[in-house]
């Protein structure tokens, strides 16, 4: 028997009103539960981090294979775009300083941009909490959407990677394939 404690009446009125759903969506990339298809990779804001970043890159070219590479899109700053080998990627925004207003946050035309973007999974490879990058990922629509930890993050990302210790890129890009069922 379900008791009903002064904590939990509206969650009981909702859950009698909804046909005992209480309206939590599950976490699904395919409605056939099947692989994301198309991914949008958000490039780290720091040039120390862009070799990290075309590791990563490189890895997840070779684990797609050549015909699924293509849904691979790139969003981040043009500084960093220039330090990556981008020949293989047809479909990518870079942004500048000019692009962030004064608080380093989008500006009007990145945000239509980004809101045209459509794709099953996004993939942060911010190390650290980036709030350009943060922004970027709350205005695009993906049913996932993954960083690595930060507590500003829990806000944004529905998968969150904690680093450990030096090793963390390496360690946290074996964690993202494998919550994309990626080999």
């Amino acid at each position: 028997m379900n008791q009903l404690t002064s904590s939990n009446p509206l969650q009981w009125l909702k859950r009698l009103r909804s046909g005992g759903k209480l309206g939590f969506n599950s976490l699904a990339i395919k409605k056939r539960g099947k692989i994301p298809i198309s991914y949008l990779i958000i490039l780290p804001e720091h040039a120390t981090e862009s070799d990290l970043a075309k590791r990563f890159l490189e890895s997840m070219r070779n684990a797609l294979g050549p015909r699924k590479k293509r849904n691979m899109k790139l969003l981040g700053p043009e500084i960093i775009g220039n330090l990556i080998d981008i020949h293989e990627f047809n479909d990518y925004i870079f942004y500048t300083d000019e692009d962030l207003n004064r608080w380093g946050k989008p500006g009007k035309e990145l945000i239509g941009a980004c809101e045209k973007i459509k794709v099953d999974t996004i993939l942060d490879l911010n190390q650290e909490f980036a709030p350009s990058s943060a922004a970027l990922s709350k205005i695009i629509s993906a049913p996932m959407k993954i960083g690595f930890y930060s507590e500003e993050g829990e806000k944004i990302y529905n998968i969150m990677i904690r680093r450990k210790g030096e090793d963390l890129a390496e360690s946290g890009f074996k964690e993202i394939f494998q919550i994309l069922g990626i080999e």
